[in-house]
């Protein structure tokens, strides 16, 4: 277990940003949004730690933007509204990304856990423009490049969620990455996002659980907003991940075997709960971050750029959820990731397309799994990166590649007494 990093005495000297501009023209199109991108209004910050570089890493770095950002001409634009009100990107209004060049006396490793870096830490290395508030002039991308005295950088991106979830944010960096290398793009970018448009008139097929509004009975906001919010991150080696599966699957609720992610979302699930102290009748939302590229009639094509992920819900009372056996709990993160069919995202489309999104309840739990993110992949010339982030929302929790034990890391907060109580019982399997 860690907990975030604190070094908040890190100095950096920044320079004024500069703006990078496509190498070459580019499409003047706009680039349709689908409601689904209208979930996911925020930057998402990301940091990629390499150890070496050598005197032409910023200017390698910055090249390379201009090259890439011909293929992934969106970046460089501006949100803006139509007739409507609906959101597109204005690719005609190249504004461009703005890059900045920084540098320190402080040593990488002094940052400790790369997975879990605390939100000042991070506000130090990726920028985050002025403008980042005022939508129609707010960058889509921001970089910067951090120089340290140990001779290694650090490269921290800051991109808007409402044009591209992790999967494809990870292609741009790869691409980005390939193109410093002097390779050419190994995966060509398709922005098609008229894919995803709602059909007329809508189909909404549910009740959905995730559209269920459920009450604070457990008065979990108080606890939230009087008590200091803590970070930490844990770590599932193999064998834990074994004993979890073998757990989950030990009596005849479960006729075949599951994976570590629905094993060890359901034990999460289970013990964060339990660590908040929720009163038996308070209703409880898990909330599985599902990418669905592949699960359409007709997929996605490969390079897709955009969002497309959907959040099935698991919806039950706390009484319930601790009564039963893990198994149970099983059963339902696996048959709500199965419920993610084509028919499911048209409606959810259709769904969001003319009722406005909700942020999560504290009650609510919701896990996305980072551990199929080719973020090794980010080799701009000095070798493969460790990858960071940021502390996820209240109610979120990151599931993160842990490359020391080939396990899973898990990143999450939690006020501190709850805090406490996780770590005592994450430590203790049998609680399940």
């Amino acid at each position: 277990m860690e907990a975030s990093a604190k070094n908040n005495d890190l100095i950096i000297e920044r320079s004024s940003p500069t703006v990078v501009l496509p190498q070459y023209e580019t499409p003047k199109d706009s680039i349709f949004l689908s409601s689904l991108e209208k979930m996911f209004p925020s930057m998402k910050r990301s940091i990629y730690f390499f150890e070496r570089s050598d005197a032409n890493v910023v200017d390698v770095i910055k090249q390379s933007l201009a090259k890439v950002l011909v293929h992934y001409y969106p970046l460089a634009g501006r949100l803006a509204k139509n007739s409507r009100g609906k959101l597109f990107v204005d690719c005609q209004k190249k504004l461009g990304v703005p890059f900045v060049e920084a540098m320190t006396d402080s040593e990488i490793e002094s940052l400790g856990d790369s997975r879990l870096v605390n939100s000042d830490v991070l506000g130090k290395l990726v920028y985050s423009d002025p403008m980042e508030d005022m939508l129609e002039v707010a960058p889509l991308l921001t970089a910067q490049v951090t120089k340290f005295r140990c001779g290694g950088f650090i490269l921290g991106v800051a991109i808007s969620h409402h044009i591209a979830d992790g999967v494809s944010a990870m292609n741009f960096m790869n691409a980005w990455a390939e193109i410093a290398r002097g390779k050419p793009l190994s995966l060509v970018p398709c922005h098609d996002r008229a894919i995803l448009k709602p059909r007329m008139p809508p189909q909404i097929t549910g009740p959905y659980n995730e559209f269920v509004q459920i009450s604070d009975v457990s008065n979990l906001m108080a606890l939230y907003e009087e008590q200091q919010l803590v970070y930490k991150s844990f770590h599932f080696d193999a064998e834990k991940l074994a004993t979890l599966k073998r757990m989950a699957t030990k009596d005849e609720q479960v006729t075949s075997a599951c994976t570590s992610f629905v094993a060890l979302a359901a034990f999460l699930w289970r013990v964060r709960s339990m660590a908040l102290k929720m009163k038996l009748h308070q209703q409880l939302k898990l909330h599985l971050i599902v990418n669905f590229r592949s699960r359409l009639t007709t997929p996605l094509p490969e390079g897709y750029f955009g969002n497309a992920v959907v959040s099935p819900c698991c919806l039950c009372t706390m009484g319930e959820l601790i009564e039963e056996p893990i198994s149970a709990s099983v059963t339902r993160i696996k048959k709500a990731i199965e419920s993610v069919t084509d028919n499911y995202v048209q409606s959810r489309i259709d769904y969001y397309d003319i009722n406005p999104s909700e942020r999560l309840p504290v009650s609510a739990f919701s896990i996305s799994s980072w551990t199929r993110l080719e973020y090794g992949s980010t080799n701009f010339g000095w070798g493969e990166p460790r990858f960071g982030a940021g502390e996820p929302p209240r109610e979120s929790c990151l599931f993160m590649k842990d490359g020391r034990e080939k396990g899973i890391a898990v990143v999450l907060g939690l006020p501190l007494p709850a805090m406490n109580t996780f770590e005592k019982l994450v430590c203790d399997l049998n609680v399940v």
